[in-house]
C-alpha cells in the first residue's frame, strides 16, 4: 500500500487527460504555469465549483479533517466580456414559467456579476476557446471555494511556498490540487486543497416535492407567477436514479433492471480488514429497498482499487466512507447537491475514531442485564460487526438524502419488544433513521427466549422512504404531475404508525412525546421503567462483571459514568408528556386534528414517574461496593437530581402546561400541576436522607424564584410568566403553611424544616 501510494504522488504532479475525448476545459502546463482553455460552448453553462481538503496540519477543530469537503459547492458560469473571462456565481433559484409575464421582469431584477476575471491572453481558434491564466488563481486562497471557515487562525499566506501541485483533466471536470503554507500564526499552518470544477447537464433532474409525512433533506425555491403571492416550493435532495433507455420499457413492465448510474461507495483502507464485510453490508442493506420499486444493484460498496492509478479519492465524482482518525466519537453522513434541483452530486460517510467505543457503550448499559456477551470490554468481530453495519446503514440512509425519522421509535408497543417473533422480523424500530439503540426493555432472560435486541437491518418506513424519494414515475413532465402517486403511497398505509413521520428537534425537551432520540416503545414511562430495572441490574454486578473480563478501575468508572448518563435519560425522557401534545404530520382536512394535547392522567402519570425516580437515585446509582472502588459519586448525583427537579419548573415545562390547559376537555391545570409537584415532593421522603433534603431545596428555591417578578421587569413584555408567578405565589403559600406543620409533628427534623422556611 505504501508503495502504491508513492506512485500515485508521483502521477498526480503532471497533468491528466483521464478522458481526453469531448474535454470539457483543455489544460495547458508551460513550465510552471497553468492555463485554461475555456470553450465558447462552455459560456453561460452551468458549473459547480467546491473544493475538498486533501491533508491538513494542526487542525484547530476536530471537525475539520482530511478528506472532507466542509462547505458546499457553489453554481458558476463563464463569461466572456471584451478581452476578460468572467466567473459568475448564480445564487437565485426560483421556479417561474418562462411564459408568465412575470419572466421578464424577474430575470431583469436577477442580473448577475462576476466574482473574479481572468485576462484572455490568447485565443485557439481552432477549438474556439479562450485562453487564461489561472496559476496565481489556485495558488492563492480561492475565496469562492476554500474549504475551512474564517474563523480558523491560520496566519499569512507566503506565496513562495505556495503552489499548485497537480492538475487532473477529465471530459466533464478539472481538478486543481494546491498547496498552501501560512507563516506568522502561533504554529505552522498547511493544508492541501483538491478544487473541482464539474460541469453540470444543462436540463437539471425534475424537481420531487417534499412532504411533511417524510423526511428528506429539504431543498427550496420560491415560486413566482405574475398576480399571485409568492410562494414557496418544497422539494427533496436525491440521487438521479433511472433505468437505462434500453431498460425503460423493461421497467414500466415492472422488471428488475438496473440503474443507468448506481451509487458506488468506496471504503477507505484504513478501516480494521474484518470490519469491511460489515461495512458493505451496511451499504447495501439498503437495495433491498430499491428492489421493491423496480431497481436492483443500485448501491455497490467497494474497496479502493489498488490496481488503478488514476484512481483518486478526493474527486467529486468518488464517494468515499472515511476513516478520520481524530478524538470524536461520531458518524455522519453528508451530501453535496446541485443547487438548481437538489440532485445529489456526491455523498459521503464520515468515521470518527472513537465512534466504536461510544456504540459499545450503548450496548453495554441497553443489554448488559440480558446479554452476557455484552459484559465483554472489547467485542469480537462478529458481535462488534452487528453494530458497525447499523451505525454505517444509518449514516448511508443519509448519504440517501433521508432525514432522521423519530417517530418510529414510539411506533411498537412496549410489550412486542419482548416478543421473539416480533423483534425478530422488525427489531427495535420502524426505521434505522431514528436513534432508537438496542432493545433495553427486554429483561433477563428474553434473548434466551429469542428477543432481538438490536435495530433491524431496515425498517417499513425505510422501505416508504426509498419508494417516496427514488420510485421512477414514467411519463411526467412537471413535478405537479408526480403528487397523486406519492400522495398514494400514504394514503395506502392508512393510520399504521409503522409509516409515520415525526422531525429531529433541537430542544432541551421534546414537546412532543412521540418524537425523542434513545426512546424504544409507544409508552415511555413503561420502556424507561423497564430500562431502570436493567441498569440497576448492572450496577450491582458492575465490579463482578468487569473485573472477570479483565477491567480495572478506569473501566469500571468508564461504565459507571455512562450508566449514570443512562438512568438520568430514561428519567428526562418522560419529562416530554408534561404539557406536550402530539403532532400530526401530513395536509390538512376535515378529520384530521393537527395537534392533540397529552392527557392529564398521562401527564399526572409521568411526573410521578420523574419525581419518584429522582428520590430512588441513591437506590439505584449510590452503591456502596463501587464507591469503596471508584470513590463517591453523590456530588454529580445530587447536582444531576437538582437540574432536573428544576427542569420541572422550568421555563420550558410550565408555558407548555399553561397552553395544554386552554385547550378543550379536562385538562391538566397549572394551578393542578404546581399542587402534583408539591404532594409528590413531601410523599414518602425522608427530610434526613442527603438526597431527599436536596430535592426539597431545590423545589422550594425554585418555586421561590418563579414566584418573584423583577421590579424592572417591562409589565407588557410578561404575558404567561405573569400568570405561572402568580399560580407559583399561591402554591408558595400553601407549601409554607404545609412545612409549618410539619415541623411542629417531626421534631427530628425540625433544623431542615426550619432552613426551608428561610429560604421562603
Amino acid at each position: 500500500m505504501i508503495k502504491r501510494l508513492a506512485f500515485l504522488l508521483l502521477i498526480i504532479l503532471t497533468i491528466h487527460q483521464a478522458y481526453p475525448q469531448g474535454i470539457f476545459i483543455k489544460v495547458v502546463n508551460e513550465g510552471d504555469k497553468y492555463k485554461f482553455e475555456i470553450p465558447d460552448s462552455l459560456l453561460g453553462q452551468p458549473v459547480l465549483f467546491g473544493s475538498r481538503v486533501v491533508d491538513i496540519s494542526s487542525p484547530s477543530a476536530k471537525v475539520y479533517s482530511a478528506g472532507q469537503m466542509r462547505k458546499p459547492p457553489v453554481l458558476i458560469r463563464f463569461a466572456r466580456r471584451n478581452n476578460l473571462m468572467v466567473m459568475e456565481e448564480l445564487v437565485n433559484f426560483v421556479d417561474v414559467n418562462e411564459n408568465d409575464p412575470i419572466f421578464e421582469p424577474l430575470e431583469r431584477n436577477a442580473k448577475v456579476g462576476g466574482v473574479c476575471y481572468f485576462e484572455i491572453e490568447a485565443r485557439n481558434e481552432n477549438d474556439d476557446a479562450s485562453v487564461i491564466d489561472v496559476t496565481k488563481y489556485f495558488a492563492e486562497e480561492v475565496q469562492l471555494a476554500w474549504p475551512l471557515p474564517d474563523n480558523v487562525k491560520k496566519g499569512r499566506l507566503d506565496s513562495k511556498l505556495s503552489k499548485i501541485l497537480s492538475v487532473w483533466e477529465y471530459n466533464d471536470r478539472v481538478n486543481v490540487r494546491s498547496y498552501y503554507e501560512f507563516l506568522g500564526g502561533k504554529q505552522t499552518f498547511t493544508i492541501t486543497v483538491q478544487y473541482f470544477l464539474l460541469s453540470l447537464p444543462v436540463d437539471p433532474l425534475l424537481t420531487r416535492f417534499n412532504d411533511d409525512r417524510i423526511g428528506f433533506q429539504p431543498f427550496n425555491k420560491k415560486s413566482y407567477a405574475s398576480g399571485k403571492p409568492i410562494s414557496t416550493n418544497r422539494y427533496i435532495s436525491r440521487w438521479r436514479i433511472e433505468p437505462s433507455p434500453s431498460d425503460m420499457d423493461r421497467h414500466r413492465a415492472g422488471e428488475l433492471v438496473e440503474p443507468r448510474e448506481p451509487i458506488v461507495l468506496y471504503i477507505e483502507p484504513y478501516f480494521p480488514e474484518d470490519w469491511i464485510p460489515y461495512i458493505k453490508e451496511g451499504v447495501e442493506v439498503w437495495n433491498a429497498a430499491f428492489e421493491k420499486i423496480g431497481f436492483k444493484n443500485v448501491l455497490v460498496a467497494k474497496e479502493f482499487p489498488q490496481a488503478d492509478s488514476l484512481f483518486d479519492p478526493y474527486d467529486i465524482k468518488t464517494n468515499v466512507i472515511r476513516y478520520l482518525p481524530l478524538d470524536e466519537a461520531n458518524a455522519a453522513g453528508q451530501i453535496w447537491t446541485d443547487p438548481r434541483s437538489g440532485e445529489i452530486i456526491n455523498g459521503e460517510v464520515l468515521w470518527w475514531n472513537n465512534v466504536v467505543e461510544l456504540i459499545s457503550m450503548w450496548r453495554f448499559t441497553q443489554t448488559a442485564a440480558v446479554d452476557a456477551k455484552a459484559r465483554a470490554l472489547s467485542y469480537n468481530s462478529e458481535f462488534l460487526g452487528e453494530m458497525i453495519r447499523y451505525a454505517i446503514a444509518h449514516e448511508v440512509g443519509h448519504v440517501l438524502g433521508i432525514q432522521h425519522n423519530l417517530r418510529s421509535s414510539y411506533a411498537y408497543p412496549v410489550d412486542s419488544l419482548r416478543s421473539p417473533t416480533f423483534t425478530q422480523q422488525y427489531g427495535t424500530t420502524a426505521s434505522i433513521m431514528d436513534y432508537a439503540r438496542f432493545n433495553h426493555v427486554a429483561q433477563p432472560g428474553d434473548l434466551e427466549r429469542g428477543v432481538s435486541l438490536s435495530p433491524p437491518s431496515l425498517g417499513p418506513f425505510d422501505y416508504l422512504s426509498i419508494e417516496y424519494g427514488y420510485r421512477y414515475i414514467h411519463d411526467v413532465r412537471k413535478p405537479e404531475d408526480e403528487l397523486p402517486v406519492l400522495d398514494s403511497l400514504f394514503k395506502s398505509k392508512g393510520g399504521d404508525p409503522m409509516y409515520k413521520f415525526a422531525p429531529f428537534l433541537a430542544v432541551p425537551i421534546s414537546p412532543d412525546p412521540t418524537a425523542q432520540t434513545e426512546t424504544l416503545g409507544n409508552d415511555i414511562i413503561q420502556s424507561s421503567s423497564m430500562g431502570i430495572k436493567n441498569t440497576q441490574k448492572i450496577i450491582s454486578n458492575l465490579v463482578e462483571w468487569t473485573l472477570s473480563e479483565g477491567g480495572n478501575t478506569s473501566d469500571i468508572n468508564a461504565r459507571y459514568e455512562a450508566l449514570a448518563k443512562q438512568y438520568f435519560r430514561y428519567i428526562t425522557l418522560s419529562i416530554s408528556y408534561i404539557g406536550g401534545t402530539y403532532s400530526v404530520y401530513g395536509p390538512i382536512d376535515s378529520t384530521l386534528t393537527k395537534h392533540i394535547p397529552v392527557s392529564k392522567v398521562k401527564q399526572r402519570m409521568a411526573l410521578e414517574f420523574v419525581i419518584t425516580s429522582l428520590k430512588d437515585v441513591h437506590q439505584h446509582l449510590d452503591n456502596q461496593n463501587l464507591t469503596k472502588v471508584i470513590g463517591s459519586k453523590a456530588e454529580n448525583l445530587l447536582k444531576k437530581q437538582a437540574e432536573i427537579m428544576e427542569s420541572l419548573l422550568g421555563t420550558f415545562i410550565l408555558p407548555r402546561v399553561l397552553r395544554n390547559s386552554l385547550s378543550d376537555g379536562d385538562q391538566y391545570t397549572l394551578s393542578g400541576y404546581f399542587s402534583d409537584i408539591d404532594k409528590l415532593v413531601w410523599e414518602n421522603l425522608s427530610p434526613n436522607l442527603l438526597y431527599h433534603q436536596n430535592l426539597q431545596i431545590t423545589y422550594i428555591q425554585t418555586l421561590k424564584n418563579l414566584a418573584i417578578i423583577p421590579a424592572d421587569a417591562d409589565a407588557g413584555k410578561l404575558g404567561a410568566n405573569a400568570i405561572i408567578a402568580e399560580t407559583a405565589y399561591k402554591q408558595l403559600l400553601l407549601t409554607r403553611k404545609k412545612l409549618e406543620k410539619m415541623m411542629r409533628k417531626d421534631s427530628k427534623s425540625k433544623d431542615h424544616f426550619m432552613f426551608l422556611l428561610e429560604l421562603l
